[in-house]
């Protein structure tokens, strides 16, 4: 939280590869491999996170691909996200709900943070898209 009361991470991102694909399982129970593209927004949802909820309802006005990955099968289902623990830990992506902007090539960390909201998500990518 800023001292004006907004949300906002406060991390310097951790530079670091990300690999160009996920394996994971999607809500529907059906093993999936996605390509990772530049730009990709990676956002790590947990259970019972009223962050995750606010991003997930208004997640359109972000403008590049989001994708939605969890180590829970509750939040899995819950918030559409691709259940996919070996891929949050090969990102090396702490302490969920965060975000990490994948952007370059090879594939990198461009910026990282907390999910407070939709908003402040796009708030802190803007200076990097």
């Amino acid at each position: 939280m800023s001292s004006a009361g907004t949300p906002r991470s406060f991390d310097a991102p951790r530079p670091r590869r990300i690999p160009a694909f996920v394996e994971g399982v999607d809500d529907a129970g059906l093993a999936l491999t996605r390509t990772i593209t530049s730009p990709t927004l990676i956002v790590v949802v947990k259970d019972n996170c009223g962050g995750c909820s606010e991003f997930v309802a208004n997640q359109a006005i972000i403008p590049v691909t989001v994708l939605l990955v969890t180590e829970s099968a509750d939040a899995s289902q819950k918030y559409g996200a691709l259940l996919a623990p070996a891929f949050i830990a090969a990102i090396d992506a702490r302490f969920a709900p965060v975000y990490v902007l994948v952007a370059g090539e090879p594939l990198g960390v461009a910026t990282e943070g907390t999910v407070f909201s939709a908003e402040q998500v796009l708030t802190e990518i803007s200076p990097f898209l």
